[in-house]
């Protein structure tokens, strides 16, 4: 069934999955094909960059198939345990600094000395603290996840404009009111931005947790292709990971779309 435009024309919900699609998957085949051409004319060894064809059929195997289910869901939980955890947790911090005065005093100096910390280096310690298993891995995405948060809840509230704030105000509106009414939907996008990047983190935590953890996971996988000297597989599991990326990043949106249509735009 066709769906109607407000200005009366039917767009078919394919022509919308077309408009939509047709341009990233046509340049991701045409770079693909040139991949495809330049390796083969310049006889590139598949041990240094495996061929596009090598690694879709690696990734119809069998053996692959069976290995990159669990794999995925064991890379995902953590991922997103570790960015509801961490990139909610930064959130409120960053609400509480920007509407407390005394909780930025507090918290801001100690937020950009932890963001300073090279926190890859910081697997092992979470590994002897919390052992090898998914609470490490949750843990570790947490802490990547949380300061993007932080920074840019704190950001794009603290750009809010405050002609629009005293304005209210002098109409009677409370603390409460100003805060759900103007600051909070004038922040989302920004918001939204510092959680695409908390969410890619956690990715990036789950995976280096799972490369130091002896449990099952991407991160796993790709040391054992590499222990094997199996690109073209681990090049296929880098693919998987970029299609999770993408999908992680479209459940974000559409999460903040309903979030959106349910606490801001009016009955």
């Amino acid at each position: 069934m066709s769906d109607v435009t407000t200005s009366g024309r039917r767009v078919s919900p394919l022509r919308n999955v077309v408009r939509l699609l047709g341009p990233p998957v046509a340049v991701g085949v045409g770079a693909v094909l040139l991949l495809q051409f330049v390796l083969a004319r310049f006889q590139i060894s598949g041990i240094i960059i495996p061929r596009p064809t090598e690694i879709f059929e690696v990734m119809r195997s069998e053996i692959f198939i069976e290995q990159i289910g669990l794999s995925v869901w064991q890379t995902w939980q953590a991922t997103l345990i570790g960015f509801a955890l961490g990139g909610g947790a930064g959130v409120l911090l960053g609400i509480g600094m920007n509407e407390s005065k005394l909780m930025r005093f507090v918290f801001y100096p100690y937020v950009v000395a932890f963001q300073s910390l090279p926190k890859i280096a910081l697997a092992p310690v979470f590994a002897l603290w919390l052992g090898f298993g998914l609470t490490m891995k949750f843990s570790f995405a947490a802490m990547l996840a949380f300061f993007p948060a932080v920074i840019a809840t704190l950001s794009a509230l603290s750009t809010v404009a405050t002609m629009r704030l005293e304005m209210a105000t002098a109409f009677g509106a409370r603390r409460g009111q100003l805060f759900m009414r103007i600051s909070l939907p004038s922040a989302v996008p920004g918001i939204v931005s510092g959680l695409e990047i908390s969410m890619a983190f956690a990715l990036i935590g789950a995976i280096v947790g799972e490369f130091i953890s002896p449990s099952s996971g991407l991160g796993q996988l790709l040391l054992t292709y590499s222990e094997s000297i199996n690109v073209a597989a681990e090049f296929a599991v880098l693919l998987v990971l970029m299609l999770l990326g993408v999908a992680q990043n479209k459940l974000l949106f559409g999460a903040v779309r309903l979030a959106a249509r349910r606490f801001f735009e009016p009955a």
